[in-house]
């Protein structure tokens, strides 16, 4: 591993040419902000399809990007992930799992930040959709590629990425804002030694798409006692691109497909599987963009403390820090 790296962004992408272009740009030096090119390295790693990324177009990007296309049998990327983790060189990692997300400006730098304060620390970047609505829907309410285009070029988004939250909604997984637990992160950041120590991504999760793989390394990741600081960046964002994924698309076995997903998870934990219970460190600005976010977060956050702190069930509003750095002042 070279010390001179610091992040290896993993990118993992399938069927989305254009996406990943857009994913790529959005992490490269032309886009992030207050960072050096050769402090960190995008490493996208593609399973062979009938649809591949333009390599020479992927690369011309920037000169931090590695880009590896492979041959896989499984309908899972967890081999993918694997081979990325494998090729990082980085002292930490960001895993997106679903390499259609572009992210914001400075999403590289307070990595960046969290990493000095702490390399085995955890960031997460909150996760929007682009267009009106989630994107299981987009049979009801006309949403397609073409229109999420034509939605991008008008936003003039490489012009100032901020804008990308002018077009996009919350995630439905994290609905309820950064002030409740985070269910799933599709851009999170950690050391190279924690995702070590979670051993990379389980290959029993063999489902199309990983089934609910992002869900579990992440509170993985969250739940080792050597993540003694977590941080939630509330003025950065990754946002999901229209590309027909497993789970983002509207079809009638939808609710089979995440009832597999959900029993297959639930089996790896004791007790069943459950959101991250941590309180966040928030890292960063929350510029104009993206206030509306911080106000939705903070409106469903005061409901949550106020029903969860109150009446004859009241319990800690963190358990899992609780759990991990139990002490007389945090254990009721």
């Amino acid at each position: 591993m070279s010390n001179s790296i610091k992040i290896s962004v993993v990118v993992i992408v399938y069927k989305m040419p254009r996406q990943a272009l857009n994913t790529a740009y959005s992490l490269s030096i032309h886009h992030q902000r207050n960072v050096c090119e050769s402090d960190y390295e995008i490493v996208i790693v593609e399973n062979e399809s009938t649809d591949n990324v333009d390599e020479q177009a992927l690369l011309a990007i920037a000169n931090n990007i590695r880009y590896y296309r492979r041959q896989e049998t499984s309908a899972s990327p967890c081999g993918a992930i694997n081979f990325g983790l494998s090729k990082a060189r980085g002292q930490s990692i960001c895993l997106m799992i679903d390499g259609a997300r572009m992210v914001t400006p400075r999403v590289i730098e307070y990595a960046l930040l969290a990493q000095q304060a702490d390399p085995d620390s955890l960031l997460a970047i909150p996760g929007y959709n682009l267009g009106p609505d989630e994107h299981q829907f987009h049979l009801d309410t006309g949403y397609n590629e073409e229109v999420e285009q034509d939605l991008l070029a008008n936003t003039h988004w490489k012009d100032n990425g901020y804008r990308l939250f002018d077009i996009a909604n919350i995630s439905g997984a994290n609905e309820k804002g950064i002030f409740h637990p985070l269910l799933e992160c599709n851009c999170m950041f950690s050391s190279a030694e924690s995702f070590a120590r979670i051993g990379g991504a389980n290959e029993e999760f063999d489902l199309p798409g990983g089934g609910s793989i992002n869900l579990h390394m992440f509170r993985q990741l969250g739940m080792l006692p050597d993540t003694q600081l977590y941080f939630i960046a509330p003025g950065e964002g990754s946002f999901h691109q229209f590309h027909g994924g497993i789970t983002t698309q509207q079809a009638a076995d939808r609710e089979a497909v995440l009832e597999s997903h959900r029993r297959q998870l639930h089996s790896y934990w004791e007790g069943g599987f459950h959101a991250l219970r941590r309180e966040p460190i928030l890292l960063g600005a929350v510029n104009s963009h993206a206030q509306r976010f911080m106000q939705h977060s903070a409106k469903f956050g005061k409901r949550r403390f106020g029903w969860i702190t109150r009446g004859k069930n009241a319990r800690h509003p963190w358990l899992d820090d609780v759990a991990l750095f139990a002490s007389p002042d945090t254990s009721t």
